[in-house]
């Protein structure tokens, strides 16, 4: 054969066998053998997915310099490396049984007893010496492997009058090919299923944080809205006892919400929990310090938006829009579709001066909810504040259709 066609063709042929490596990411059971914690009965799957490596060896092989150059030892070695001598031996056995009937006979039994050796000892090394199978040390492994493989070959070639020296390049040729093309294997296969897990592990960190951001903002409300809370109801139930009962109902509703409610909820169900907890403030600052207004389109009602994605806002514009003005506030919450993206919208204005400087949107809360949002769209949602004469306008626009990241079940 010409030397010329020889590297492209030994290319040809390694680019299939990692094209084997990211296949073998795909079957369970080599996966698993893979990561070092497969089950016994995946050892058949391990020999069968070798053996069919090892017999497109056989067949897509080639002579030159009076030796069959080929690429069986592939698949026998790394049925025996991922299986163990066992496995590697009868992978050994099977594909060069097939080897010496159907593609070389005058190779009987020479590539026979090769290919059980090559097979038994890829495994034993993997069992007995399991590091020098990690990354591209696999590289110097295999290539241990081939030369005592070759070594009978070579013998066998004497014993049948052909001459090893002359075919010692083409000897030399298969030995580099079958140990990169081993090599290829395992470390392609790894490689991608490091990039899965890392994939999986990021997703799971956005989860997570997704998870943590939504835990403390549920708790946020105990520590500075539980107590005044409280102690407007013991002012009210003298007074207005009527009041006091729909006061209870209301902090009722707004624990339970917070406490049980998954990670998406209903544009309806989010307004009235963020009525729920303005109807408390109002009670707490008064009726005359308070009004609140709502507006939600009928055809969104029942849309899916991130749970508690009114409540940071509403508390927000109570804080810093109409607690720390005279006279009366207004607070207006619409939702409306515009098109492919939901819009929701919090106006908060107050009739007076306001009493020192003003810090609309640069609490931690809005922040917060901004990474949120960004975890859970992907950067497609938008939140922005937008400064009125009286008052802020909060506009939130989400994607109508995008699935909502949440929680890890």
């Amino acid at each position: 054969m010409d030397i010329r066609l020889l590297i492209p063709e030994l290319f040809e042929k390694l680019s299939l066998i990692a094209t084997a490596g990211l296949l073998g990411v795909l079957v369970p059971p080599l996966r698993n053998r893979l990561l070092g914690v497969g089950q016994p009965r995946d050892i058949a799957v391990v020999v069968i997915f070798g053996l069919l490596i090892s017999l497109w060896g056989s067949t897509m092989g080639f002579e030159w310099l009076g030796h069959h150059l080929n690429l069986r030892a592939i698949g026998i070695m790394i049925a025996g490396i991922l299986g163990g001598p066992r496995a590697g031996a009868v992978t050994g056995l099977l594909g060069g049984g097939f080897y010496v009937t159907r593609v070389a006979p005058e190779a009987f039994p020479w590539a026979l007893i090769a290919s059980f050796l090559d097979g038994w000892l890829a495994g034993r090394m993997s069992v007995r010496r399991e590091q020098m199978f990690v990354g591209w040390r696999v590289l110097g492994a295999a290539t241990v492997v081939q030369i005592a493989g070759l070594t009978v070959t070579a013998a066998g070639m004497t014993l049948s009058g052909s001459d090893p020296i002359h075919a010692l390049p083409s000897l030399a040729t298969q030995l580099a090919g079958v140990a990169v093309g081993v090599a290829l294997f395992i470390n392609v296969a790894l490689v991608v299923i490091s990039r899965q897990e890392q994939a999986v592990a990021l997703v799971e960190a956005q989860a997570a944080a997704n998870a943590l951001s939504l835990t403390a903002l549920r708790s946020r409300l105990e520590p500075h809205f539980l107590f005044n809370a409280l102690n407007t109801l013991r002012a009210t139930i003298r007074r207005d006892p009527e009041q006091a009962r729909n006061l209870v109902s209301d902090l009722a509703d707004l624990y339970r919400y917070l406490l049980h409610h998954p990670h998406d909820a209903s544009v309806m169900n989010e307004v009235e929990h963020a009525c729920a907890y303005l109807a408390i403030e109002r009670a707490r600052l008064g009726d005359e310090r308070l009004a609140v207004q709502t507006s939600i389109d009928e055809s969104i009602r029942d849309a899916r938006i991130p749970a508690l994605l009114l409540q940071p806002i509403v508390e927000n514009a109570v804080k810093h829009g109409i607690t720390p003005k005279e006279g009366l506030g207004r607070i207006t919450i619409r939702a409306s579709d515009a098109g492919d993206r939901l819009r929701i919208e919090v106006e908060d204005e107050a009739d007076g001066p306001h009493q020192g400087p003003s810090t609309q949107g640069s609490g931690l809360a809005l922040q917060t909810l901004r990474k949120r949002l960004d975890q859970q769209y992907d950067g497609k949602a938008n939140l922005q504040l937008s400064s009125l004469e009286r008052g802020t306008l909060v506009t939130v626009e989400l994607p109508k259709q995008s699935e909502i990241k949440g929680e890890p079940a």
